[in-house]
């Protein structure tokens, strides 16, 4: 069968969108492949980071309770020195006042003395003495609260704790290489998912191309498939019109036989048959020649010998001796 242009530009341009179709469909595949490693990668990340920010925070609260635990122990350094420091300055009030009257009651019983009134030193005397008595108590009532506050102190610097952020900091600062290290993973993910659905988008385009060359080189198949079908036809008539004349009968065999029809250029349809395969041109074919008239002027039978055929107008020799 001679080739069809129109079946063959068909065929190249399905064979090409196919070729293309699967070369972005490679190229879809190897990027989906990339994208899942990419969000592989980037979920391990993701977990770093999320374990990062945990052990960070834990630094952190642990830094904030030794903080305020610090502040709690100062805290009450600072009460006790608060309240010390104001009774000390109220208790100073009374020391000096009891002072002040112990050095008057000494100076007044100095001057009965000194006066010759005897009796009356020995009382001022007795008062001033009190009055020391009451300055030495409260003197040494605030002796002890400044000891207090000085003891309190020296608990509040051995109690409180040192701290040192250098936890916190290496927490922080492995969290924010996570982090970055996250970021960059999801930046390479976001990249190649767009990169994956551009091809999956190409692949679609080319697959819907493909589809429909595929469905006009089918139609057309269908087409040229049924035209040839009618030339078959036409040319099962023809052979039908030139075997009338010899009272037979084809009917898409030949005496009940497959047969293949082979038009020729100088108008001549030569139609073997009979043959051992299933188009009939096989081992021990008949074979029959119309001339453009359609006249039948060769007619050998199947597993005829070359020289006893029914019909030879060219040599117009041998004897016909099969009925038709």
């Amino acid at each position: 069968m001679s080739r069809n242009p129109e079946l063959d530009r068909l065929k190249a341009e399905q064979q090409s969108l196919f070729e293309q179709k699967q070369a972005a469909f490679h190229r879809f595949k190897g990027l989906q492949e990339r994208t899942n490693i990419a969000h592989d990668i980037m979920q391990s990340a993701w977990d770093e980071r999320t374990r990062a920010r945990e052990h960070m925070n834990r630094e952190f609260e642990a830094r904030q309770s030794a903080y305020s635990y610090r502040d709690s122990v100062w805290d009450e350094y600072g009460r006790i020195r608060d309240y010390n420091n104001s009774k000390i300055e109220s208790l100073k009030y009374e020391a000096d006042a009891e002072h002040r009257a112990m050095q008057d009651c000494f100076e007044q019983a100095s001057n009965a003395y000194q006066c010759g009134d005897k009796s009356e030193a020995p009382y001022y005397s007795q008062q001033g003495h009190e009055h020391k008595d009451r300055r030495d108590a409260l003197n040494a009532e605030i002796s002890e609260l400044a000891r207090e506050v000085k003891q309190a102190k020296a608990n509040a610097e051995a109690s409180a704790p040192r701290i040192s952020s250098y936890a916190f900091d290496s927490a922080k600062s492995a969290f924010e290489s996570a982090k970055a290290s996250h970021e960059s993973a999801q930046a390479e993910f976001k990249m190649l998912k767009g990169q994956r659905d551009s091809a999956k988008a190409e692949f679609d385009r080319l697959q819907a191309q493909f589809k429909q060359a595929q469905a006009a080189f089918n139609r057309r198949l269908k087409e040229v498939k049924s035209e040839k079908a009618a030339r078959k036809q036409q040319s099962v008539d023809k052979v039908n019109m030139a075997l009338v004349k010899s009272n037979a009968h084809y009917l898409g065999t030949l005496f009940g036989q497959n047969a293949k029809i082979v038009p020729h250029g100088d108008g001549t349809t030569h139609v073997f048959f009979g043959g051992l395969n299933a188009a009939g041109d096989g081992l021990g074919h008949g074979h029959v020649v119309i001339d453009r008239e359609g006249n039948v002027t060769y007619l050998r039978d199947a597993w005829q010998d070359h020289d006893d055929y029914l019909i030879d107008n060219s040599r117009k020799r041998g004897t016909n001796t099969h009925k038709i």
